[in-house]
This record gives structure tokens, C-alpha cells and sequence, in this order.
């Protein structure tokens, strides 16, 4: 225990001496960068960080590409990215000039930039997102076979490829009557969710 009580993260760092700014920008940029690591692994290792991050800090909008650009720099990967930047920017100057308050612009320049930059970013993602959405009407004049038997005046299922893939849909037949499982069909028209289907 007596080890734990010595360490120091700071002074392994080389800011065991830092007093007043030098020490908000270090810790600025150390806060961001263990958060910005943190995030990464967890999203390589199973895609849950925005979920987690959502909960802890009840942010919104961490997976919803969706939403307007203009907010994403708001969102935690905005906030980890201020951070990281003000501090390391902030730290850089203040070192090289020894100017507080040049250093706190800069700082602030440099954190308010990357945060717009990762909303841009995200509008970019969306640019390039396809939502996959297909509609049922595409099926029409697909065909394919009965997955589980139509009985006669009710849905059953059939697997049809339309919208670039083999997907499995309620159906039934457009007479009415039954079809048997492993026929062939054909969709001829739909009505809801369902696909309106004839014997080939």
C-alpha cells in the first residue's frame, strides 16, 4: 500500500514540478488521452463504448449519425478531443514562450478547432452512410420458395431475393389457397409487410 501512496502519475510524467496552468494543461491532456484510449479499446474490443459513455454521462446522439453534424462536436468524442488538444497545445506554448495567456488562446484555439473538426468528421460518416433501407415493393416480380407452408387463407413465410439479398417474409397466396413448403413462387403484388404470392 505504501507504493500506491507514493505514485504519482504526474511526477512519472515529468510534471512533478508543474504549479497552476502548466499543471490544468497536463492534466487536460492526460484526462483526454486516457478517455480517448479508454473509448478506442472499448470500441475495437466489442462496440459498446458509446453506449457506456451514453449512460455515464447521459449524452446523446454518440451513435446516431443521423442527427445534425453541427451537434457532434458537442458529443463525448468532442469533448475527449478539446481536451486532449487545449491541453497538448496549451502545454507546448507556455513551455516555448513562458505567455500564459497566449498559451490559453492557443490552447483554447486548438481544443474549439478539434471539436469542430469531429463534428466534420461525422458529417462526412453520414455523407457516406447507407441506411440499407429497403422497401417491400421491391420484391414484386421477385421470386423464390415457401419457407414454411401457406396455409389456405393465411400467411406463411417464403424466402425471396430482392434489394440484394435472400430475406424470409410472411406471405400468402393471392387465390387464397395453400402452398406447400419448398415450392417455387412468384410475388405479384404486397399489402403491408406481407407478400401477396402465386405458385411458378
Amino acid at each position: 500500500m505504501g507504493l500506491l501512496d507514493s505514485f504519482d502519475i504526474f511526477e512519472l510524467l515529468g510534471f512533478g514540478e508543474a504549479t497552476g496552468l502548466e499543471l490544468l494543461f497536463a492534466a487536460s491532456a492526460l484526462v483526454g488521452g486516457i478517455l480517448f484510449l479508454l473509448w478506442f479499446v472499448l470500441m475495437m474490443v466489442g462496440g459498446f463504448a458509446a453506449d457506456i459513455f451514453e449512460g455515464l454521462l447521459g449524452m446523446d446522439g454518440l451513435g446516431d449519425l443521423g442527427a445534425d453534424a453541427s451537434f457532434k462536436a458537442l458529443t463525448f468524442q468532442g469533448l475527449m478531443a478539446f481536451l486532449m488538444f487545449f491541453g497538448l497545445a496549451g502545454l507546448y506554448t507556455l513551455k516555448s514562450t513562458e505567455t500564459q495567456t497566449l498559451a490559453i488562446a492557443i490552447g483554447g484555439a486548438a481544443g474549439f478547432a478539434s471539436m469542430y473538426g469531429t463534428g466534420k468528421l461525422f458529417h462526412l460518416f453520414v455523407g457516406l452512410q447507407s441506411d440499407g433501407t429497403v422497401e417491400i415493393s421491391e420484391a414484386v416480380g421477385a421470386t423464390g420458395t415457401v419457407y414454411l407452408r401457406i396455409p389456405e387463407n393465411r400467411a406463411g413465410q417464403v424466402q425471396v431475393s430482392f434489394g440484394g439479398s435472400m430475406r424470409t417474409m410472411k406471405a400468402r397466396a393471392h387465390d387464397g389457397t395453400g402452398i406447400d413448403g419448398g415450392a417455387v413462387i412468384e410475388v405479384i403484388e404486397t399489402m403491408d409487410d406481407v407478400l401477396v404470392v402465386k405458385r411458378k
